[in-house]
C-alpha cells in the first residue's frame, strides 16, 4: 500500500514539473491530495492527473485538436485550474457540469464547525 500512494506522489509531482518546466500554468495538481486520508481529493487528484498528463503529451505531439474529453467536460474539477480543497466544496459548478448555473456556497451558511474547518 504505500508503495502505490509513494508511486502516485511521484507521478503527481512529475505532472507538476512537467508543466513548470513548459511554462504554461502553475502547477495543475495538489500533490498532498494522494495521501489516504484525503480519499475524496485523491480520486479528484488522480483523474486531473490523467487530464493534464495527456494534455501535455498532445502539446510535445503537435496535436492541435485534441479529442473531446467527454469525461472532464462533465466533471469541470477536471480540467479547470488549480484550486484549493475550499474552493472545491465551495463550488458546485467545479463538481458536475449539471451544476454550472448553482452559485458559490457562502461559507457564512454553512455550520460553525465547517466554517472553522475551512478556515484552515
Amino acid at each position: 500500500v504505500i508503495f502505490i500512494y509513494y508511486t502516485q506522489f511521484l507521478l503527481y509531482d512529475r505532472v507538476n514539473k512537467l508543466y513548470e518546466d513548459e511554462g504554461l500554468m502553475e502547477k495543475p495538481l495538489q500533490v498532498w491530495w494522494c495521501l489516504p486520508i484525503f480519499f475524496p481529493f485523491n480520486l479528484i487528484v488522480g483523474l486531473r492527473q490523467v487530464h493534464f498528463l495527456a494534455q501535455y503529451l498532445y502539446r510535445q505531439r503537435g496535436v492541435t485538436s485534441p479529442p473531446l474529453d467527454l469525461v472532464a467536460d462533465f466533471f469541470p474539477f477536471i480540467q479547470a485550474p488549480s484550486f484549493t480543497w475550499q474552493e472545491f466544496l465551495l463550488t458546485p459548478s467545479l463538481w458536475c457540469s449539471l451544476l454550472s448555473n448553482v452559485q458559490k456556497i457562502d461559507a457564512k451558511t454553512l455550520p460553525e464547525p465547517i466554517q472553522e474547518l475551512m478556515r484552515k
